[in-house]
């Protein structure tokens, strides 16, 4: 027994009772650390956790793609590309057109390449984008692809016999919105080693460009500059004789002409 500064004894004092709130966590405390008092369930419930979605947003439809057909009964822009009857095969034949979202600058923005800006070691255009980003960046309402190839006869190694054609049309309405003429004029001069001049009867640029048929030789290339619409071509595989050459652009500007 303790005693005081006196010297009294004074009994020892009891730990005071645990009473409410406080009773209750020591309670809790003795459940979790294994003491032999049963656990009691809890008051507060957890519910269940429910998946959530996320809004994806719907894709933009910048241009629609429409192909029109490969086989001998094909629709084509032009007629009599070649003289005689020289058997050819539609390798393309497609089209691009803006989409419903077309006009929605930050889903389906595209722009020309500016000034000089052209890479020439790819094909025609030379803007560095696919048709159809090239369909927004044109301001084009329509747009119409074709290649050709001929059949004549069997490839000797080191000949080429057949030849192909590549063609692209742009239709602009009533304007050139997008200076599409101007860019092509530029990079046909830049890449293609164009010359601005007349072609029967209209504003054109005509150049050359590698072959892409393996020969060494190079590739006959022009630009239309037409007032309503904007084309070019590429003459490759064999060699095109100055006749052979002369129908096909012939063929091309008379179809020019009519739109």
């Amino acid at each position: 027994m303790a005693s005081d500064s006196r010297g009294t004894k004074r009994p020892p004092r009891r730990a005071p009772a645990l009473t409410g709130a406080a009773a209750v966590a020591v309670l809790l405390a003795g459940c979790t650390s294994g003491g032999p008092t049963a656990p009691r369930p809890s008051a507060v419930q957890v519910s269940a956790s429910v998946p959530t979605m996320t809004a994806v947003p719907e894709a933009a439809q910048c241009v629609t793609h429409q192909n029109l057909g490969e086989g001998a009964g094909a629709d084509l822009p032009f007629t009599d590309l070649f003289a005689g009857r020289v058997a050819r095969g539609i390798d393309v034949n497609d089209e691009f057109a803006p989409g419903a979202d077309a006009t929605d600058a930050g889903r389906c923005g595209a722009v020309l390449p500016g000034g000089d800006d052209v890479w020439c070691g790819q094909p025609a255009p030379w803007a560095s984008m696919g048709m159809d980003q090239f369909t927004i960046a044109s301001g084009a309402t329509r747009v119409r692809r074709v290649g050709i190839t001929t059949d004549e006869g069997q490839s000797r190694p080191g000949r080429q016999v057949s030849r192909s054609l590549s063609y692209v049309e742009l239709e602009l309405g009533a304007a050139d919105p997008k200076g599409l003429a101007d860019f092509m004029q530029r990079a046909f001069r830049r890449c293609a080693d164009g010359t601005v001049t007349q072609l029967q009867g209209l504003n054109a640029v005509t150049g050359v460009v590698p072959s892409m048929s393996g020969g060494v030789h190079e590739a006959d290339a022009v630009a239309f500059l037409a007032s309503k619409r904007v084309a070019w071509v590429i003459l490759d595989g064999r060699p095109w004789t100055p006749a052979e050459r002369k129908q096909a652009l012939g063929a091309i500007a008379a179809h020019l002409r009519q739109a």
